[in-house]
């Protein structure tokens, strides 16, 4: 009856109105607490009883209690849980199995899908879908259902697996058997066999897609030809492969792991252009003045050739900056005439590096890292490896042959695959006119900023101050695909497509039978837009996981590297302090303010001027080098915390 009772229904609305109440984001303690965060300055205390009706990341509404002066939450209603589809950990209690939510120790009860054939273990990870959450209607706990068997726990490629996993990316070349070049794919290629093309890559390159030769007419000019692999005459559109590779897009390079996307037969055999092997590609024809201006006179054609010589980065870099002498594995060429047209390379490649400078937009080079591991698959070392001239002869042929191809596009075809970007995001105009405006560039407008013509004198202008670059940079839209030419404002080009990888990118395909239609004067099949919008989520999703699987080996190297100093830059500042990047690894890390300066009430940052400041006086600011000590390193969370070290501490 009393529960019936209308009045004691009005008096619990009554007192549910009277009751303070809270929506927000659990956030969990490793030690079994919890907070709700509500906005960036006010949080609610989660009790350890209460967490276990919530998980790390659900957005949820409930009261707040006060007591004794101080205020908790106790949560009532799920408005949204991050825990739809995620990876565990199989575990067991009493005989029951369980999983434990992936960095999280956190056990929930569970089936398994009917589909799942593997005989699980404790330690194996799987992929799970969460049934039911203790905050739903008519639900009192957590329960979910093994859907996915991923990788065993004794696996030394579970980092890996995990993080293929966690992005739907597939963990395997695709499986393919017959692969013969189509009938049409065989006739009018030009047989360019004698021609002495070679390759430069790393020393461990399977998939080489480009090959290069060179020669110097009387007036100067450069005479290129780039050979681009020709995986199309294998694939026909529409096909069953080709239908696997559209849906892939790319293929996916982890730290010591590929997967490709087309088989690996095709990939690393038949359409890889080794030494000493006959290939079907795609050549582009150009030639260069001496002002380093590409001349209207380009083609396109199908070819045969064999590379005579592979050549690696290091090798070809060692011989045109220390003399070094040229290995060869092989005599199918001349070491005389090899030596020459790297040389002239070499020269092409600097005339070309002025011109971009002067007519586009180049980059610094920072690097790159490469982790080194040990028979267990575990990092031992990170090596910092600069980019050298031979790796800036190839990256400027092949902006070469793309300029090519975007000057067809543009003027013959009228569409392709184009890569885009659109400079500084147009919903951030007043914090970069702001930031502009306070480091006394005021005469660039909003007009300005969506020029192409004025961002690259922008661009110019800051390069060279790190710390007004550093601020704009995260101002910068995210690079896109479009179908008709759109500037490009990260390269200073006002449209820009590709076609030299056509192994690896399936838009590169797509755009290699654009060029065949206009040789072959057939009819052009447009790209279509859902399949830019696949290839954009695909690209996304490759690069997160990548960010992961970096952050994961980082934090594996790092974690017996306790008191241990780098130098690092200051990469972010938020709230509560500092990222920083370890120059000599790469890796990231958090050092908050508390490691920093210890007297918490004299130390804070400001996000807005991307400083911080002791005393009200400014100390640290955004692009700053500062030397630190690894104080904290947290698997669990993939978090690195670093301790600033001040003079000769």
């Amino acid at each position: 009856m009393l529960q019936d009772n209308p009045l004691l229904a009005q008096l619990k609305q009554q007192l549910h109105a009277q009751t303070p109440h809270a929506e927000g984001i659990v956030r969990a303690h490793e030690k079994g607490f919890g907070f709700l965060d509500v906005d960036n300055k006010t949080s609610y205390f989660i009790s350890v009883a209460n967490m276990k009706n919530v998980y790390h990341g659900d957005k949820v509404s409930g009261t707040i209690i006060s007591n004794n002066g101080k205020e908790s939450f106790e949560p009532d209603t799920l408005i949204e849980t991050t825990l739809h589809n995620f990876i565990a950990k199989v575990g067991f209690q009493n005989k029951s199995m369980v999983i434990y939510p992936e960095n999280r120790p956190f056990a929930i009860r569970c089936k398994v899908n009917a589909q799942v054939s593997e005989h699980l273990k404790e330690g194996d990870w799987v992929m799970a879908t969460l049934i039911s959450h203790p905050l739903q209607p008519g639900k009192n706990s957590f329960f979910a259902e093994i859907t996915q068997f991923i990788v065993a726990g004794n696996s030394p490629y579970q980092l890996w697996y995990k993080t293929l996993a966690r992005y739907g990316l597939e963990t395997a070349a695709p499986d393919y058997h017959e692969l013969t070049i189509a009938p049409d794919e065989m006739e009018n290629r030009e047989d360019l066999t004698h021609i002495a093309f070679f390759t430069i890559d790393s020393e461990n390159t399977q998939d080489m897609d480009d090959a290069i030769s060179l020669a110097q007419d009387a007036q100067g000019n450069y005479q290129l030809m780039i050979a681009i692999a020709d995986p199309t005459a294998y694939v026909l559109p529409n096909s069953a492969l080709d239908n696997i590779a559209k849906m892939r897009n790319f293929t996916t390079y982890l730290p010591d792991f590929t997967i490709p996307m087309l088989p690996k037969v095709l990939a690393n055999e038949l359409c890889s252009l080794k030494a000493g092997q006959k290939r079907p590609v795609m050549i582009c024809r150009v030639n260069i003045d001496h002002l380093g201006n590409i001349l209207d006179d380009m083609s396109f054609m199908p070819a045969w050739i064999e590379s005579k010589a592979k050549l690696s980065y290091s090798n070809v870099s060692d011989f045109l900056e220390n003399q070094h002498q040229l290995l060869l594995d092989d005599q199918l060429v001349d070491r005389q005439v090899l030596s020459q047209q790297l040389k002239l390379l070499a020269d092409l490649c600097q005339l070309r590096m002025t011109w971009r400078k002067n007519n586009a937009l180049t980059f610094k080079d920072n690097g790159d890292y490469r982790f080194v591991f040990d028979e267990n698959h575990c990092v031992k070392n990170i090596i910092k490896e600069s980019r050298r001239i031979a790796n800036r002869m190839v990256e400027e042929v092949m902006v070469i042959a793309n300029q090519a191809l975007t000057q067809l596009f543009t003027d013959k075809i009228g569409f392709g695959i184009f890569n885009t970007h659109s400079g500084f995001d147009s919903k951030y105009t007043e914090q970069i006119l702001n930031v502009l405006h306070d480091n006394a560039l005021t005469d660039i407008d909003k007009t300005a900023l969506s020029s192409l013509t004025s961002y690259i004198q922008l661009r110019r202008l800051i390069d060279d101050n790190d710390f007004l670059a550093a601020r704009l940079r995260k101002f910068q839209s995210p690079a896109d695909f479009a179908i008709e030419p759109q500037p490009h404002f990260g390269l200073g080009f006002t449209a820009y497509a590709t076609w030299t990888s056509p192994i690896r990118k399936y838009g590169d395909m797509v755009n290699h039978r654009l060029i065949k239609a206009f040789i072959r004067s057939q009819t052009f099949t447009k790209p279509e837009l859902e399949q830019l919008k696949t290839m954009n989520e695909r690209r996304k999703m490759l690069r997160l996981a990548e960010r992961d699987m970096a952050d994961a080996l980082y934090t594996q190297y790092l974690t017996d590297k306790i008191g241990q100093t780098y130098l690092a830059e200051i990469i972010d500042i938020n709230r509560g302090g500092a990222r920083v990047r370890l120059l000599d690894i790469g890796a990231v890390a958090f050092m908050p303010l508390s490691m920093i300066h210890p007297v918490r009430n004299e130390i804070a940052s400001f996000l807005d001027e991307a400083v911080i400041k002791i005393n009200d006086e400014i100390c640290y600011k955004l692009a700053d080098q500062v030397s630190v000590m690894i104080h904290e390193v947290k698997t669990e969370t993939q978090t690195i915390i670093v301790k600033l070290m001040i003079n000769n501490e």
